[in-house]
């Protein structure tokens, strides 16, 4: 099963820690690095989850944030702060968490710019979200890459592009339109998830994926951000199959994140998992 085999040794190796509308934590590793990317959960609940994976807080080589909502962000000052890990995000987000960020080391990433962090290589792109200076990201070593992109209203060629090296997508699914229509929210936060920058409905998700697809390659794919109320992990894997299925895609295989429990993919186990859906 993907949460339980060892990645220790792998090229290139993501663990998600968290996922959703309470708390978004992704753990990239590879061989000489391990980047953090969003940390919206309690420190002391990322702290667990990163021994649980067998790293110190200490032994991170960046947080990564992709925009400040606090779902993203919630410890990411204090653990930068507590460990000495340095903190990278682009000014416009960097600026609008300015008071939580006091004492930490802190690094500009430009959007649409890359940079080496050891011998990961980190690349940006925009996505369209209701935060000052969203993201999305990359991140690759030695021709494996993972694409992550889970706060999106809509999505459009500059993020099919930057997901397209990826062999694993991290994808918002957030929720089921019927669903949300019906959720207990206000009309004006349903207003504001529907919109062309709040978040990803399965049916958009799987036509992003449809669109990457497109090209043959194998890849597999996460459904990230889903909605407790608007949602849930079956709805989202039948419906983004569906279309993809109406697409003619194969080549790509779906797995919706569970909040809480670990989720690990990793170069090594890629071929593997992926010959499961041939």
């Amino acid at each position: 099963m993907p949460g339980t085999q060892d990645i220790s040794r792998a090229t290139l190796a993501v663990t998600s820690l968290a996922s959703g509308s309470s708390g978004n934590a992704l753990l990239v590793r590879s061989r000489n690095a391990a980047i953090l990317v969003d940390c919206g959960v309690p420190l002391r609940t990322i702290e667990r989850a990163l021994m649980r994976s067998g790293l110190s807080p200490d032994q991170l080589s960046a947080i990564l944030i992709t925009h400040e909502h606090g779902d993203h962000t919630m410890s990411a000052g204090p653990l930068a702060r507590r460990y000495g890990v340095p903190l990278i995000a682009n000014q416009a987000t960097l600026a609008a968490m300015e008071h939580d960020l006091t004492g930490a080391t802190v690094r500009e990433l430009a959007t649409g710019t890359a940079t080496m962090i050891a011998d990961i290589h980190v690349g940006s792109f925009p996505v369209s979200h209701d935060a000052a200076e969203p993201v999305g990201y990359t991140m690759s070593v030695d021709g494996w890459c993972v694409g992550i992109a889970t706060d999106l209203g809509r999505w459009d060629d500059v993020v099919v592009n930057g997901l397209t090296p990826a062999d694993l997508v991290v994808i918002e699914a957030n929720h089921d339109q019927e669903r949300l229509w019906r959720a207990p929210y206000a009309g004006v936060v349903k207003q504001r998830i529907y919109s062309p920058t709040g978040h990803l409905d399965n049916v958009a998700a799987g036509r992003l994926l449809a669109r990457l697809g497109t090209d043959g390659r194998r890849r597999s794919a996460w459904l990230a951000h889903l909605s407790q109320e608007a949602n849930s992990p079956q709805i989202a894997e039948q419906v983004v199959r569906g279309v993809l299925a109406l697409a003619g895609v194969r080549c790509v295989s779906v797995t919706a994140l569970p909040r809480r429990t670990p989720m690990h993919w990793s170069s090594d186990m890629h071929g593997e998992q992926l010959a499961l859906f041939d």
